[in-house]
């Protein structure tokens, strides 16, 4: 019997793929693996291996965007306001208040899938404080039922480890993503470079 791919799950493997194209094993003094762009995606996105981190992040990012919204349509929006749309409302003594939300002023999702209410979020740099600020995101708009957070091995000014493997392995995001549950969202940390990270350990519940 074949089972059909679900919508979100088409997506996500479009986003390993893409990766999979563009980076490749590296290993740093210490030891640590991590992904690194090849040389011919830099050229093709106009820049070089000294450029800053985060221009390269943001140039292979819109290159992501652009190929998933002519792969999936317009149920596909890129760099999507968080509550965009948004009418709250707090029962306050009796009376119903409506707050309504400027979300042109807020930050926004990398990819927001309106069909499923499935967020991914694409970190490139340093994954782990990006954590907190996509949770929070997430949690506050009321659309997002499933959050993908997607990262490499990231060869951070020297540290020990950086990047997916950092966000992994830490105990305290653990518990975010379990406390997120409470809340009705679901987070799923994806490695966009498995390579880097061949023989290690990992929790099945939150790991991909």
């Amino acid at each position: 019997m074949i089972i059909e791919m679900k919508r979100e799950e088409k997506i996500l493997r479009e986003i390993k793929g893409f990766f999979s194209g563009i980076l490749e094993l590296k290993t740093n003094k210490r030891g640590y693996k991590y992904a690194a762009y090849k040389r011919n995606w830099l050229y093709t996105i106009k820049l070089e291996s000294k450029s800053a981190d985060e221009a390269k992040a943001a140039r292979t990012t819109k290159k992501l965007q652009e190929l998933l919204k002519a792969k999936f349509g317009d149920g596909i929006k890129v760099e999507a306001p968080v509550a965009e749309g948004m009418t709250l409302r707090f029962d306050a003594e009796g009376k119903s208040d409506e707050v309504k939300i400027d979300s042109s002023k807020l930050q926004a999702f990398d990819i927001f899938d309106t069909e499923t209410g499935t967020a991914f979020e694409i970190s490139l740099s340093d994954a782990f404080a990006e954590f907190f600020k996509d949770v929070l995101k997430s949690l506050l708009d009321s659309r997002v039922k499933k959050l993908y957070i997607c990262m490499r091995n990231h060869d951070y000014k020297g540290a020990g480890k950086s990047g997916y493997v950092k966000v992994a392995s830490s105990a305290m995001v653990q518990q975010y993503i379990s406390l997120a549950r409470l809340y009705k969202l679901e987070i799923l940390l994806v490695d966009l470079f498995p390579a880097c990270n061949k023989g290690g350990t990992a929790s099945r519940s939150s790991l991909r």
